[in-house]
């Protein structure tokens, strides 16, 4: 993989990702080269790091990416070739499935995720889960406790990032100064909250509202009135046979 910013001005990348994801709106692709320095620019003044924008194919936005420079040849600038992203697309989560207490917290969770804000995004999260705790109750929570477990057998998460997860949804003690959580640690925290939201939440009112439409059409086909109470099944109970 290279990348070079030439001589005869041109930006030269070959090898690596051929795609990147818009920042804006979120779509995934092939972009195209707007603009980058002068490769007499970067000759005088020699920066460590170099500044090279894109525009997004589909929303035709600009997407700007940040390159470390590795030598300055006579005829070209050679870059590091996997650059480093300005902006993160927002992180996105069907909020309105959620109670308004743990949506309105895990927004500004999703929110200091997609800014780095490591800290800020644990903390905002162990207030998620203290308000899922305060929705569903004690059964509730011994549910989320098995929900989490099985995310990390799911995902072969090693025991030491786990346990960081783990701390920050059960333990309910926010006022001790917390370990520093890295890119990583986020990163898991992020998708075991968003799975257990969904199994708690998403998950259960998808089903009732598929279960309603389902439920409309069978009536109207059965010429049912929605207004009237539809009569019960009874279903008598298993009865072991006489052997």
């Amino acid at each position: 993989m290279t990348a070079t910013i030439t001589a005869d001005g041109r930006f030269e990348r070959i090898g690596g990702p051929g795609t990147t994801e818009c920042p804006t709106c979120g779509a995934i692709g092939p972009m195209t080269v707007t603009a980058f320095p002068a490769f007499s620019t970067l000759k005088a003044e020699r920066p460590a790091q170099v500044g090279v924008v894109l525009q997004c194919s589909a929303c035709k936005a600009p997407v700007f990416l940040r390159y470390r420079a590795r030598a300055f040849r006579d005829d070209r600038v050679e870059l590091n070739p996997l650059p480093q992203v300005v902006e993160h697309p927002p992180e996105r989560f069907s909020l309105s499935y959620l109670p308004p207490p743990v949506a309105a917290r895990f927004r500004e969770a999703l929110a200091c995720f997609s800014s780095g804000f490591w800290q800020a995004f644990a903390a905002m999260c162990r207030q998620t889960a203290r308000a899922t705790f305060e929705e569903v109750g004690d059964a509730g929570r011994m549910r989320i406790f098995d929900l989490v477990a099985e995310v990390q057998e799911l995902g072969d998460i090693d025991d030491a990032t786990f346990a960081a997860v783990r701390r920050i949804i059960f333990d309910p003690d926010a006022g001790r100064q917390e370990p520093e959580y890295d890119r990583r640690q986020a990163a898991v925290l992020l998708e075991t909250m968003k799975d257990l939201l969904t199994q708690t939440y998403v998950r259960r009112a998808k089903l009732r509202q598929a279960l309603k439409v389902r439920r409309f059409f069978a009536n109207q086909a059965a010429g049912i009135d929605e207004d009237e109470p539809e009569a019960p099944v009874r279903i008598s109970p298993l009865k072991d046979r006489p052997a």
